[in-house]
């Protein structure tokens, strides 16, 4: 109920959060404190083509590659002070305090698969997008608009790709480059919102 509880707030559905915080009171416990107002930078990660992936390399293969994904990531994750939210299948969901922490750290998870890459001859290819706005926090992680945004930006990406939002690259730090940009429609999202294809090789 918890779980519920978070991903209906996460997706902006009040009535669905508002009957599973009703089932946790019956129970007898208490639905997660919301802290409202929290400005940070979300990441979502995964793996394209993951399922292609693993039936290619079979069970064992792909679960040591996920713990090796998992562990690389998780490094570069706490080298740029971001704060693992959930991790869930191949992905994970991360948010940043500085939007230049969440964008140097995208870069960086880019920059070690291509290196990892040209040194052992594979890798998995890993989407990401970012998106800075305010979020609700509770004990288990964050909820509201900005986060459901994130998560749709992320699905729009093809391997070895960083979108963000426009938020986020005007929070960041001008130093990033580039290659294109864009307006696309997001699901559950009302208006059309700007997101940029991150040139991941021109950030020093």
């Amino acid at each position: 109920l918890k779980a519920a509880h978070r991903a209906a707030r996460t997706m902006a559905m009040a009535v669905l959060a508002a009957r599973c915080q009703s089932l946790l009171a019956a129970q007898g416990v208490e639905a997660p404190d919301v802290h409202r107002g929290v400005l940070r930078t979300f990441m979502f990660t995964d793996i394209v083509r993951s399922t292609d992936l693993l039936e290619a390399i079979g069970d064992e293969s792909w679960q040591n590659l996920r713990r090796w994904h998992d562990r690389t990531l998780r490094s570069l994750f706490a080298e740029h002070r971001g704060e693992e939210v959930d991790h869930s299948g191949d992905g994970f969901f991360v948010a940043f305090r500085e939007a230049e922490d969440g964008l140097r750290c995208a870069v960086a998870v880019q920059r070690a698969l291509a290196q990892h890459r040209e040194a052992h001859g594979f890798a998995p290819d890993v989407r990401i997008g970012l998106h800075t706005g305010t979020a609700s926090q509770t004990d288990d992680g964050y909820t509201g608009k900005a986060v459901h945004q994130a998560a749709r930006i992320g699905g729009l990406g093809e391997a070895a790709q960083i979108l963000a939002s426009q938020e986020t690259l005007r929070a960041g730090p001008s130093s990033v480059r580039i290659q294109e940009q864009r307006q696309v429609t997001l699901k559950g999202i009302s208006r059309p919102v700007t997101v940029a294809l991150i040139n991941w090789g021109a950030l020093p």
